[in-house]
């Protein structure tokens, strides 16, 4: 009985382990987004001071919307290829920012350790429901969508997403 039981436990996480890396490397395409330009700058979401800003705040920037948590491997594993690519691609015109599935004070003092420097949104449920409409079928985390200077979506990621791909996607839109 208890070789059954390892069995199963090892099988199963067999097939997380293989679920888990296909969705890391999932990307979805762009025309799945369900969302239009208007709805896209009107949306808001708190900052880490609890003040609502609206994601127009970077109508005309290229927009590179990451949904993570603190709590997310996948997730923390990409933050230092965003905090690098913040730095390279802001003054070319590149807003990334950060929204986070996560309490305030979790990601003020992960945001700390880490030193992120691009803006940090928080939300709830609302923001799956925003991701959702943005292409995110799986409503799965870590997730991006690269938004061009003209509120398109022009690409969806679920997974972790590391510099060398963002290096690929975000040149031509400058």
């Amino acid at each position: 009985m208890l070789k059954n039981n390892t069995l199963i436990i090892i099988l199963g996480a067999a097939i997380a382990l293989v679920l888990g890396i296909g969705v890391g490397l999932w990307r979805t395409e762009p025309g799945d987004a369900d969302i239009t330009p208007e709805q896209l700058y009107t949306t808001n979401f708190v900052d880490l001071a609890g003040k609502s800003q609206q994601l127009g705040n970077w109508k005309g920037k290229v927009l590179v919307l990451n949904f993570w948590a603190t709590w997310c491997p996948p997730c923390i594993e990409e933050i230092p290829d965003f905090i690098q690519a913040d730095a390279i691609y802001r003054a070319k015109g590149v807003a990334i920012v950060g929204l986070a599935l996560d309490e305030p004070a979790k990601v003020a003092d992960f945001a700390n350790r880490f030193g992120i420097k691009y803006p940090l949104l928080i939300g709830g449920p609302e923001a799956y429901d925003f991701a959702v409409k943005l292409g995110n079928k799986a409503k799965g985390i870590p997730f991006t969508a690269i938004i061009d200077r003209q509120g398109k979506v022009v690409y969806l990621g679920v997974g972790a997403v590391r510099k060398k791909e963002l290096d690929k996607v975000l040149p031509p839109l400058l």
